[in-house]
C-alpha cells in the first residue's frame, strides 16, 4: 500500500523538489555573492547600534546593492503555502475520482489507507520546509548579523515557523478536500485561507504571542534594543514621532530637531524573544494542522462511501 501511495504522490513530490531546486539555483550563487560582499566591506565590525559614518555608509551600500533580492525573498513566505496545498492534491484527487474504492475492495482497511495516504505528504512537507529553512537561513546570514532575525522577511523564513506554515496549508487543503472532493476548488480556497491567516498573524497576532517589553531612554538606544523589533515608539513630548521595525546596525533612531534632551519610549520584542516567539507560533500552526488533518481523516473514514 505504501508503494502505491508513493506512486500516486510522486508527481507532486517531484514538483516540490523542483521548487526547492529553483530556490537553490537563486539563493546559492547570490548568497555566495552576498557573503563575499559582507566580508569585503568589513561589515563584521559594524554590527552594533552605534556606529560611525563609515560603517553607516558601508551598510547602506550593502543593503542597497542587494535590496531587490531581499524584497524578492520576502515573498518566499508564500512557498510553504504552495508546497502544502500541492502535497495535499493526490489525496483530494483520490476522493474526487473515486479511486479510493478500488483500494478499499482489496482487503485494505480505511485506516490503513488513510495512514499511508496522509503520512507521505506530512513527511514530505516537513522535509521540504526543513530544506527551505536551511537554504534561506544560510542566504540571510549577512542580514541577520546586521539587523537580527525579528524582521518579518527574516523571521518567517528561519527558525521553525516555516514547518508549521507548510503543515497548516497541507491540513487546510486536506480538510477542505475531504468535504468538497473537488481538488481545484479545495486547493485554491486553502491557499487563499493560508494567505489570509498569515496576514493576520504577521500584522497582529505575533505581537501578542509573547508579552513585549518597554524601554524608556534618552538619546541613542541602549544595548538591549540591538536587533530588537520595535512594535511602537514615541518621543515623549513629541507623540507624533513614531518608529517601527527591527533595530539593527543600519537603523537610525534620531531625535526631532530642537528636542534636547530627547526621551524615547519604546514597546519592543528583544532579540532574546526570537525562539519563544518561533516555538509559540510553530506550535500554533502545527496544532491547527493536526486538528485539520485529524478532521480530514475522520470525515473520510466516517462519511465517505
Amino acid at each position: 500500500m505504501t508503494w502505491v501511495a508513493w506512486r500516486l504522490q510522486r508527481t507532486e513530490t517531484l514538483i516540490t523538489l523542483g521548487i526547492l531546486a529553483l530556490l537553490a539555483a537563486l539563493l546559492v550563487p547570490t548568497g555566495i555573492n552576498m557573503a563575499n560582499a559582507y566580508h569585503h566591506l568589513g561589515l563584521s565590525s559594524c554590527t552594533g547600534i552605534e556606529q560611525g559614518s563609515a560603517c553607516g555608509q558601508k551598510i547602506g551600500d550593502f543593503q542597497m546593492r542587494f535590496e531587490s533580492l531581499t524584497h524578492l525573498t520576502d515573498w518566499f513566505t508564500l512557498v510553504p503555502g504552495v508546497i502544502g496545498v500541492l502535497l495535499a492534491a493526490p489525496f483530494i484527487f483520490d476522493l474526487e475520482h473515486g479511486t479510493y474504492r478500488l483500494a478499499w475492495t482489496q482487503s485494505i482497511t480505511r485506516r490503513r489507507w488513510l495512514a499511508s495516504k496522509l503520512s507521505l505528504p506530512i513527511a514530505a512537507a516537513v522535509v521540504a520546509a526543513g530544506v527551505m529553512i536551511l537554504l534561506i537561513t544560510w542566504w540571510r546570514t549577512p542580514d541577520i548579523r546586521l539587523d537580527g532575525r525579528l524582521g518579518n522577511g527574516t523571521y518567517d523564513a528561519v527558525g521553525t515557523v516555516a514547518i508549521g506554515y507548510t503543515l497548516f496549508a497541507l491540513g487546510l487543503a486536506l480538510a477542505l478536500g475531504a468535504v468538497w472532493r473537488r481538488a481545484a476548488a479545495s486547493i485554491t480556497v486553502a491557499f487563499v485561507g493560508y494567505f489570509a491567516v498569515r496576514i493576520f498573524v504577521d500584522t497582529y497576532l505575533r505581537d501578542h504571542l509573547v508579552a513585549p517589553l518597554k524601554a524608556t531612554f534618552k538619546g541613542n538606544p541602549p544595548a538591549r534594543l540591538n536587533h530588537a523589533e520595535i512594535l511602537s515608539q514615541t518621543v515623549l513630548g513629541h507623540p507624533h514621532v513614531h518608529l517601527q521595525g527591527p533595530v539593527g546596525a543600519g537603523s537610525q533612531i534620531a531625535a526631532p530637531k530642537g528636542a534636547t534632551p530627547t526621551v524615547f519610549q519604546a514597546v519592543y520584542q528583544p532579540a532574546s524573544h526570537f525562539w519563544p516567539l518561533q516555538l509559540t507560533e510553530t506550535g500554533l500552526f502545527v496544532g491547527l494542522a493536526v486538528l485539520l488533518i485529524a478532521f480530514a481523516a475522520w470525515w473520510t473514514h466516517e462519511r465517505t462511501v
